[in-house]
């Protein structure tokens, strides 16, 4: 798991606060679900990258065999 920076959580808590209607009082509620959001949104990224990679060895693979 990725170490996300206070600023990046306060940020992403911000918007969370302004999406719930600038509901006072969810505090918490805010902070985990920006750290919640950050994290899958890591995993995320890694596993579409991991996709691609994937994709571009295949092609890669393929294109070999149809030279041959």
């Amino acid at each position: 798991m990725k170490n996300f920076n206070e600023n990046d959580i306060r940020i992403a808590a911000y918007y969370n606060w302004l999406n719930s209607g600038c509901q006072n009082g969810n505090d918490l509620q805010n902070w985990s679900l920006a750290l919640q959001q950050l994290s899958s949104n890591a995993s995320a990224k890694k596993t579409v990258s991991k996709i691609l990679t994937a994709k571009k060895t295949s092609k890669t693979t393929t294109s070999k065999k149809k030279s041959k």
